[in-house]
């Protein structure tokens, strides 16, 4: 029996794990597939050489609102259009509504949400997926405590791709082309578009003058967030200009190369640190040290709204380093420069992540499973 499915996404996060599983399905004679995307996610489908729709970028803060009620008639039109036999959306940014959540709020067949942060779900338009699919044990326990639901754990599917990367011709590659000699000594801060929150400000403060006062001279490589518009990027930007660092920004390019190119690599609580700990665990030696900076009040009191980062396995398994106290950031991006710290990071992440080469497929073979169930 062949189901089509319709694959959904908005935030880049989400179509990197879901461009892996439609390549998978592409090539599945049990699913017909069909893609539709809003920006910037849809240019990561068709980068990987997938169709796709692609869906204006609408967007709505509340359920009641126009701009909702455009979102779910977009939603009614594409699946009427489509016809498919199950929906598997993306997990959306929590700060509004797009594609992902106005096709839940439609959807008359079985829906899955492929879930890349851990216990969280965006429900601003009030459903959420009939079957969520976790990345690792920890999401379905988060799931299980915060919405009382049961998930089920396929592995992280974008790092699937990771097996085939040529991690060492990357950094050499992207360093040229940013113009940093092989032996600097890189640190990279990796934005979030927290702008609206005081204490994103306060974090990134308190970094800069972290490294300005550093004794080892270092290079700072800024990676925007994709959804950082211009004028919170010249923010971010100028704060490190007036503090007299040397910087460059490494806004082109796959986040994966700009991981690659750090010594150490920081954000406050970005997934891409989940991205750096993979980077190490698919590489033959030491790639980069991934720093959580998770010090400023209220940063810690929006991620416990979200989800209990200090429950996140790659924190506890030390794959990741989490700085909780800001007086603890000097010694910590100090010591992270260290051989010693690189091949401590490398090795906790060789020992404790899993292998995400089948996640894919497990996906797929998990929505089948929930299909066949459906029509018992």
């Amino acid at each position: 029996m062949t189901f089509k499915i319709l694959i959904t996404a908005r935030d880049v996060a989400a179509a990197l794990h879901l461009t892996q599983i439609a390549l998978v399905a592409r090539a599945d004679p049990r699913f017909e597939l069909v893609i539709a995307a809003q920006q910037p996610a849809a240019y990561h489908f068709l980068r990987a050489g997938l169709r796709v729709r692609e869906v204006p970028p609408l967007a709505a803060k509340s359920i009641q609102s126009g701009q909702a009620d455009q979102l779910r008639f977009v939603a009614r039109e594409l699946l009427a259009d489509v016809g498919p036999d199950v929906v598997l959306v993306g997990l959306s940014t929590p700060f509004d509504a797009g594609l992902d959540e106005a096709v839940l709020s439609e959807s008359t067949v079985p829906t899955a949400l492929f879930q890349d942060f851990w216990g969280e779900q965006n429900l601003l338009l009030g459903r959420g997926a009939d079957l969520v699919l976790a990345v690792d044990d920890e999401a379905v326990l988060l799931n299980r405590r915060r919405y009382g639901i049961e998930s089920i754990r396929v592995g992280s599917a974008r790092h699937a791709a990771y097996c085939s990367l040529d991690i060492a011709g990357a950094r050499q590659r992207t360093r040229s082309a940013l113009g940093m000699s092989p032996d600097a000594r890189v640190i990279g801060f990796f934005g979030q578009a927290l702008h609206h929150l005081d204490g994103y400000r306060r974090t990134v403060m308190q970094f800069v003058q972290t490294l300005a006062a550093m004794e080892e001279p270092v290079t700072l490589l800024v990676r925007p967030h994709p959804r950082e518009n211009a004028q919170q990027r010249s923010a971010t930007a100028a704060l490190f200009t007036d503090s007299g660092l040397s910087w460059v920004s490494a806004q082109e390019g796959t986040v994966e190369d700009a991981l690659i190119s750090c010594d150490v690599a920081c954000s406050l609580f970005s997934s891409c640190t989940y991205d750096a700990a993979y980077l190490n665990r698919f590489s033959s030696h030491p790639v980069t040290v991934p720093v959580s900076m998770l010090f400023d009040p209220e940063i810690v009191s929006y991620c416990e709204q979200h989800v209990n980062f200090e429950t996140f396995p790659y924190h506890r398994m030390g794959a990741v380093l989490a700085v909780h106290d800001p007086d603890q950031l000097p010694s910590v991006l100090s010591q992270s420069l260290l051989p010693s710290v690189h091949q401590t990071v490398w090795l906790r992440a060789h020992e404790h992540l899993a292998d995400p080469a089948a996640a894919p497929q497990l996906a797929l073979d998990t929505i089948a499973h929930f299909l066949a169930g459906q029509s018992q």
